[in-house]
């Protein structure tokens, strides 16, 4: 896969287009990557994924929300699917003034020379999100390329970016999952902590997550995968306070690699949260904190072996 972040000079054959921002890369998006590259090898074309980066609503202060994939994921997930081109444009608040009739004869028709664009159902781009398929529609038989709109899918619900951030907040891991197809993953450097966890047999990485925006689960305690290295490790990741030992108010990363021997410290480590076991209680002593603690650790193996 071939990344591009400007649009200067770009040489595609025949591109088959599809835009979003793709926070999750859901099995919505995954429909729309299935239906480009169909559409692609249909008209003996290229595969182009347009996204921009920060996410809009960070540029236009329409809230603060939790992204659900970093770039670097959001990249990999694309190559993953077997995308021939990224294009990743900077979103600025000149780009959002731009109207869609604008957008479309400056960056999609002059630059990239799309032949034809694949548009979410509820797909909105432009100034003021005024860009939708219905009025993309004169504007594709004027510049000459085909419109193809994709329909929504569901699991007994839509599945949204919205409503997999809402579940990921209440610590539904598993149903975030299930709509986004894929595991949901935190990545981070390992930094110094109190170090009590080693004290009482449970040795923990304090992960600083690398990414600022980047949505943080509800508090509570998680079987997951861990990567060090590439190397898969089952585990198990407390998010919260610790309020067993801590006073202070500030939510910590500790994730448990099961069975790993050896120094974390500075190394990068990436999670993949499987399934929430518990809530993040205070227990009344250290030894029954240890005593659950190792409740948890059976539990996680038990649902790793059964994912495996």
């Amino acid at each position: 896969m071939k990344t591009y972040k400007d649009i200067k000079d770009i040489a595609i054959n025949r591109p088959v287009v599809t835009m979003g921002t793709f926070d999750g890369l859901h099995i919505g998006h995954l429909h729309v990557l299935n239906q480009l590259k169909a559409l692609t090898r249909k008209f003996n074309g290229e595969s182009v994924i347009l996204t921009f980066w920060p996410h809009p609503r960070k540029i236009l202060n329409s809230g603060d929300i939790g992204l659900l994939n970093t770039i670097e994921e959001k990249t990999e997930l694309f190559e993953r699917n077997g995308i021939d081109h990224l294009i990743i444009l900077e979103f600025t608040k000149e780009m959002a003034s731009l109207t869609y009739e604008a957008f479309v004869k400056q960056i999609l028709v002059d630059q990239i020379q799309l032949q034809h664009l694949i548009f979410g159902y509820d797909h909105r781009f432009g100034k003021n999100g005024e860009g939708t398929f219905e009025k993309l529609q004169p504007l594709a038989k004027t510049f000459n390329f085909k419109l193809h709109k994709i329909d929504e899918v569901r699991i007994g619900h839509a599945v949204s970016s919205t409503r997999i951030r809402h579940a990921l907040q209440y610590g539904h891991v598993s149903e975030a999952n299930k709509m986004l197809g894929y595991p949901y993953q935190l990545s981070g450097k390992v930094v110094k902590g109190a170090q009590l966890g080693r004290k009482i047999g449970f040795p923990t990485a304090n992960l600083n997550i690398s990414c600022e925006y980047k949505l943080i689960p509800g508090n509570g305690v998680y079987a997951c995968k861990a990567y060090l290295n590439g190397k898969p490790w089952p585990a198990m990741m407390n998010i919260g306070v610790k309020p067993t030992v801590n006073n202070k108010q500030i939510r910590n990363i500790e994730v448990h690699l099961i069975d790993f021997e050896g120094d974390l410290y500075e190394k990068q480590v990436k999670v993949e949260l499987i399934e929430k076991i518990r809530e993040e209680i205070k227990f009344p002593s250290l030894n029954d904190l240890v005593e659950q603690l190792e409740k948890d650790k059976s539990r996680s193996i038990d649902i790793l072996t059964a994912k495996n």
